[in-house]
């Protein structure tokens, strides 16, 4: 029976060892497809790509990031604001399933904040104001949950930037957010393998 049992488990992890290897390999082709892609069709496929590994990877969240990552991409690249809330629930529904997985997972805040500007620029003198405190806020929480986490003060030293000296931006303001994000950028592929080491728009 001992021996038996030895033999069970050994299948067991033997099986696990092969799925995660099966998941890493689509991942990484899915992130080779999406890191060649310069159009609104080609990041569309890399978006698919990676909604069919969640679909099998139910309890890995990192999928879901790069499907809702994609499909932001997309709503920044089509210029036809008609679209843009359309692209931008599809990756919400994505980054929300992601954080039902992974609530405090830092990279997931930042992705938030980084799909909020795209909502502003459908209408920014009107969605200014209600977004402007949620990206904050998103921010905020990401470098919370993990201060080493280079895109959060990288989306910062963004919104500063281009923010008007008047109200509190400009590049002197950002250039420490900046630094900040150069010098965690070293490390922020220590925790996950996959996170792309900048914010692509």
């Amino acid at each position: 029976m001992k021996t038996l049992l030895t033999l069970i488990f050994s299948l067991v992890v033997l099986t696990a060892a092969a799925q995660r290897k099966n998941y890493e390999s689509a991942m990484t082709a899915a992130l080779e497809k999406m890191n060649s892609s310069e159009t609104v069709a080609k990041f569309q496929e890399a978006a698919n790509t990676f909604e069919r590994i969640s679909m099998t990877e139910t309890s890995e969240w990192l999928p879901l990031y790069y499907a809702s990552y994609s499909i932001i991409v997309i709503s920044y690249l089509d210029q036809d604001l008609n679209k843009r809330d359309a692209y931008l629930d599809k990756a919400q529904q994505f980054l929300d399933k992601a954080l039902k997985i992974a609530p405090d997972e830092s990279e997931l805040y930042s992705l938030q904040a980084f799909l909020i500007p795209s909502r502003i620029t459908v209408d920014p003198m009107t969605r200014g104001i209600e977004y402007m405190p949620k990206m904050n806020a998103a921010i905020d929480k990401a470098i919370a949950l993990n201060p080493e986490n280079p895109r959060s003060y990288y989306l910062r030293a963004i919104t500063l930037f281009n923010m008007p000296e008047q109200f509190g931006g400009g590049a002197e303001v950002a250039r420490p957010h900046f630094e900040t994000a150069k010098e965690n950028s070293t490390n922020s592929n220590r925790n996950h393998r996959f996170i792309r080491t900048g914010v692509k728009k």
